[in-house]
């Protein structure tokens, strides 16, 4: 027995499909149009901030009398440039590390907040749970992930590690020493700058 297709069925089942499709990527197109700010600047806050994590957050360089070189410190640790007369000086003193390892712990804590922050960002745009309700939590953490920051820049800023005896040796064998923040400083600042912006943008154009 012959059995024949019902093509009108079936091509209307087709067209129907396609619709719903075309419908579900228009919709989904309208959403990234209107969140893409949001996402690009949760992203682009995140990698900012990571990368001033690792970078350099006070620095002392100098010419010295017969070498010259830099030393870095960072979060993760103190790095000198130079010849190695330098890092047998640095070696040779005894530096407090205490406030940079409090600086580490907060600017890890912010850290992963902000990648919260992107989960959350992330979420709202590709559909997962409630919509409206993620994107308030997301808004909510990434904030306070800008007010962790700007603790964590400001409490490094009014407690600069005590280089004073390092400095003190530097200048008997040193013409010209100079120290400032790191260019790991200022990235950090800069990340907790695009982070508010992008979390005053989510809320901008959040549907009510």
């Amino acid at each position: 027995m012959m059995v024949k297709q019902k093509k009108g069925k079936t091509k209307k089942s087709v067209k129907k499909t396609a619709k719903s499709t075309q419908v579900a990527v228009k919709d989904f197109a309208k959403d990234m149009s209107k969140y893409n700010y949001t996402t690009i600047g949760a992203i682009l806050a995140l990698i900012v901030l990571m990368i001033g994590f690792i970078g350099s957050w006070y620095t002392v360089s100098g010419e010295f009398f017969t070498f010259s070189g830099s030393i870095d410190f960072g979060l993760m640790g103190t790095t000198v440039s130079g010849a190695e007369e330098l890092t047998n000086l640095v070696a040779s003193v005894d530096i407090e590390t205490t406030e940079l390892d409090t600086t580490m712990y907060v600017a890890l804590i912010t850290i992963i907040l902000a990648f919260i922050t992107l989960i959350g960002v992330l979420a709202k745009i590709f559909g997962f749970g409630e919509g409206l309700k993620i994107q308030k939590i997301s808004e909510s953490c990434g904030f306070l992930t800008f007010i962790l920051a700007i603790i964590t820049v400001v409490y490094f800023a009014v407690n600069i590690p005590d280089i004073s005896g390092l400095k003190s040796l530097l200048n008997k064998v040193g013409t010209s020493i100079s120290s400032g923040f790191g260019w790991g400083f200022y990235l950090f600042f800069i990340g907790a700058i695009i982070l508010i912006i992008t979390n005053f943008w989510s809320r901008i154009v959040r549907p009510e």
